[in-house]
């Protein structure tokens, strides 16, 4: 084999890997958007019980579900209605700080509140093949 067709078999077999990736990433992106998504519409329409059954199992050990509605009606209640939600940072690891080794997201969303403009995260728990949420914040 010449050394031209190796390049171009070498440069192709990279294309290809770099592809994989990204439609890989955009794959679990989007999945991961949904997830975080659906269980964001819970909070949003004052749903609070059912968000608490819906996040992962982790989450509800530490908080309990009388606790979570009575945090989030006090710190969620006096933004007012959702205007709008933009994602500005995904963050995939392998680990967190405090918590077991598992495959984990950070979202970052620029909120839009009827009274207020925040930054919403979500750390979300892959389990049972969905995305979970593990953890939330509205600064």
């Amino acid at each position: 084999m010449n050394t031209s067709r190796i390049f171009r078999l070498t440069v192709l077999c990279i294309m290809t890997a770099i592809l994989t990736l990204t439609t890989a990433n955009a794959q679990s992106e989007a999945e991961v958007s949904a997830d975080a998504q659906k269980w964001l519409s819970l909070v949003d329409d004052l749903k609070y019980e059912e968000s608490w059954k819906e996040a992962s199992s982790m989450f509800r050990n530490e908080v309990t579900q009388d606790q979570w509605i009575a945090d989030l009606t006090r710190s969620r209640k006096p933004l007012g209605a959702l205007v709008s939600r933009t994602r500005t940072r995904i963050q995939f690891a392998k680990s967190l700080r405090g918590a077991p080794d598992a495959e984990y997201v950070i979202l970052h969303f620029q909120t839009t509140f009827a009274n207020k403009t925040a930054t919403e995260r979500l750390t979300l728990v892959k389990e049972d093949r969905t995305w979970r949420l593990a953890a939330f914040g509205i600064y």
